[in-house]
């Protein structure tokens, strides 16, 4: 049973070990894909980051159940193991084994302990979802529920979905795969136009369609089996974006205003109180990412990538490279001498799995010694004889000092002070103390439980409820009331009336014509003046220097 935990800490550490330079590569690969392919669709940039997740989380099971079939809990199996297809220096592999050996099994108690932390939040995080799922909801308008019929018959989903507001949300979601459902905040039924709540239903049923909840939760499960790996969360930020922007390349398909989508976007951020649940299919997320998709969907993005993350790109695939280097095959032919001495290492099945006392340990140092070139000042082997006797020189040391002078001082004052604390526990002093508490607590208890405090308890409760319900039925409170659902009625009349409908009509033929105005000959001729200016102050303050 030791053998088998000390096999599954060392196939773990080592399996967490080279995880990172495996994402470091898959990271690197990825930059230089979104690189050399800048015109690549949100759809396909989401699928590749999705799939190299995936790669790096197979690539970290392949690894763990490679080690658990071939290590054994000796060291030297590991280096018979290694020298065949990744065969290390005998010198570099000898120092990075003993310097990697000793920290795998904290590596694989930290990663037991952080995996149940994650575990935690992940449940914890899909409770949040099934209460949101539950509680709080109404009804939507039914203008809204017409609107949401229509575009679920464009957007060809037969799916059944349901569609609610909910109290316990500020922004609009998706929750759920085999019976989605989408929730607005109550706040936007004031506060959004038809046409905006239209734009954000078609985000949200595009998540349907992509079934973006399904692989959302694969992703999450991928993040909790490696959160270890900072590389894992490098993804994953390439996923959630490339994400959103496949959902808003479905809006712009269906809305005829980029303008009116972004002003929509902006409309939910300025109403979001607080964040969304995790794991859920938000429509908007940080502000900084909100600000490069609408830069996206009004055409103001920058097709290229940020020189950082070529830079990023570049030193992550060395990174990984020279990893793989490090531990590349060897090309020295193997001699006769080897291959006669590493037989019986193979196929002397008592050398592997008879389990041999701890003085005797197994034999494959003495194939070492035969193999590798000693150093130009070997040490003296430390033997068995030479640890007994250090053992009994510190024991003897610290059993002098315990017999010391010293130490039977501070026994002698430990055991003062804990006299004196006995006397004064077992003093009439303190029992006087304790028995006043208990006298204190006895006449509050027999005040509490007394006629007199539940009478007065009673009376507070019976005028209470009079003064509520007098207060309730009075005409100050009728009045009350009707003065808001007259305010309620002039509100809505407003919002209906041709006064506000045209007031609406001029800002989106305000909006249209700045549109149309930036999309001009005129306005590019200026840009282009404007740039070309530039380039010559540049010139001029070159020619300067």
């Amino acid at each position: 049973m030791n053998g088998l935990l000390q096999n599954i800490t060392q196939a773990l550490g080592w399996s967490i070990a080279h995880s990172l330079w495996q994402g470091a590569l898959i990271y690197g690969m990825l930059c230089f894909l979104y690189l050399f392919l800048p015109k690549l669709t949100a759809k396909n940039k989401y699928a590749f980051a999705l799939f190299g997740q995936f790669i790096l989380s197979i690539a970290f099971v392949i690894t763990f159940g490679h080690y658990m079939d071939i290590s054994s809990t000796s060291e030297e199996v590991f280096m018979d193991y290694v020298a065949a297809p990744l065969v290390l220096s005998s010198e570099t592999s000898s120092s990075f084994l003993k310097a990697v050996n000793p920290l795998l099994p904290w590596m694989s108690s930290l990663y037991v302990l952080g995996l149940s932390f994650q575990f935690i939040i992940f449940s914890s995080s899909l409770s949040k979802l099934r209460y949101l799922k539950t509680r709080g909801l109404s009804t939507i308008p039914i203008v809204w529920d017409q609107s949401f019929r229509d575009i679920c018959f464009k957007l060809q989903i037969k799916q059944h979905i349901q569609f609610h507001l909910s109290e316990k949300i500020s922004v609009p979601m998706v929750i759920g795969h085999l019976k989605p459902i989408i929730l607005f905040p109550v706040a936007f039924v004031n506060h959004l136009e038809l046409e905006q709540v239209e734009s954000i239903l078609i985000h949200e049923l595009a998540h349907i369609k992509r079934q973006d909840y399904l692989f959302n939760l694969f992703k999450v499960a991928m993040e909790t089996i490696l959160f270890f790996n900072p590389f894992v969360w490098l993804l994953s930020r390439y996923i959630d974006t490339e994400r959103e922007h496949a959902c808003d390349d479905i809006v712009m398909k269906w809305t005829p205003s980029s303008i009116a989508y972004a002003q929509a976007l902006m409309s939910v951020e300025c109403l979001k109180s607080t964040a969304a649940p995790m794991y859920a299919m938000a429509a908007i997320g940080k502000k900084h990412h909100l600000l490069h998709r609408i830069q996206r969907i009004t055409n103001m993005e920058k097709n290229h990538l940020h020189a950082r993350q070529h830079l990023i790109a570049v030193v992550l695939c060395s990174l990984a490279l020279l990893t793989i280097a490090w531990i590349s095959p060897s090309e020295k032919p193997a001699t006769v001498t080897e291959e006669i001495n590493m037989t019986p290492a193979v196929e002397d099945p008592t050398a592997i799995y008879q389990i041999p006392p701890a003085a005797a340990a197994p034999d494959y140092p003495s194939f070492l010694q035969d193999t590798i070139t000693p150093p130009l000042s070997p040490e003296e082997p430390r033997t068995e004889e030479t640890y007994i006797k250090d053992v009994e020189a510190e024991a003897k040391k610290i059993e002098a000092y315990y017999n010391s002078p010293e130490w039977k001082n501070k026994i002698a004052d430990i055991e003062k002070q804990a006299r004196k604390t006995e006397e004064y526990f077992t003093s009439s002093e303190w029992k006087a103390q304790i028995a006043e508490i208990e006298a204190e607590a006895k006449k509050i208890e027999a005040y509490y439980n007394s006629p007199a405090w539940k009478n007065k308890v009673a009376e507070i409760e019976t005028q209470a409820a009079k003064k509520t319900e007098e207060y309730f039925n009075s005409s100050e409170w009728k009045s009350k009331l009707a003065d808001i659902e007259e305010n309620t009625k002039k509100i809505e009349a407003y919002y209906n009336s041709p006064e506000w409908k045209n007031k609406i009509a001029d800002i989106e033929t305000q909006a249209k014509k700045v549109g149309e105005y930036f999309n001009s000959t005129e306005w590019k001729e200026k840009i282009a003046d404007i740039e070309a200016s530039a380039k010559n102050m540049a010139e001029h303050y070159n020619s300067l220097q």
